[in-house]
């Protein structure tokens, strides 16, 4: 996965948020958004699967853990690895998120909650409001990074981890946060901002 071609996905990623914003974001917010609030409860648990909370918290607790066993531990090597590589998950979260909620004040799109006022087309850049801060979506940034170092970490997880991220990108539409442009951005920002993050990383963890 380090290898991927960045560039071109990043392009690739743009270009069909892009696409998505001109053609698709309207029709898709009318065909996903659920109201029923028995099934709203089931996707709002689905979608804390994005939330940064937990992985930044867990992750940082494994690092802590990990280094101070490593102290006293026979096979120190084994969790000094364990405790980088916690680290390197710490980050490779941390980062992603924090240049979303960057782009998400600047940029200041409206979200669906607005849509009857504002549409998708609804900006106030600069505002950094929550309801002007829709483009990229967090939750789907923090899940894509979340699956991709994990994936890094434990190669074979990515076929969980990288569905279950898809899974709370699309709950972001379902429940009226996010535009479906919205998703697909913090799905390419959250896979690509990881692996620059593990290329960085990578060498001076000694991954």
């Amino acid at each position: 996965m380090q290898n991927l071609p960045v560039a071109r996905l990043a392009v690739l990623g743009f270009v069909t948020a892009m696409t998505s914003f001109a053609l698709f974001d309207d029709w898709f917010y009318n065909l996903v958004l659920v109201s029923d609030p028995e099934a709203r409860e089931v996707w709002e648990t689905i979608t804390d699967l994005g939330d940064s909370g937990w992985m930044l918290t867990n992750s940082l607790a494994i690092w802590a853990l990990a280094l101070g066993i490593s102290r006293f531990a026979a096979n120190r090597e084994r969790w000094q690895m364990v405790s980088r590589s916690a680290l390197f998950i710490f980050a490779g979260v941390a980062i992603p998120g924090i240049i979303a909620m960057t782009f998400k004040g600047l940029i200041g799109r409206a979200r669906p909650y607005l849509h009857e006022t504002e549409g998708p087309r609804g900006f106030d850049p600069f505002a950094f409001e929550p309801v002007y801060s829709s483009f990229p979506s967090g939750h789907t940034t923090t899940a894509f990074a979340m699956a991709t170092v994990v994936t890094f970490v434990f190669p074979k997880a990515g076929f969980v981890a990288f569905p279950l991220a898809i899974l709370a990108g699309f709950s972001r539409s379902v429940l009226g946060a996010h535009y479906l442009a919205d998703v697909i951005m913090g799905a390419t920002l959250g896979t690509l901002g990881a692996i620059m993050i593990y290329r960085w990383l990578a060498p001076k963890l000694k991954l």
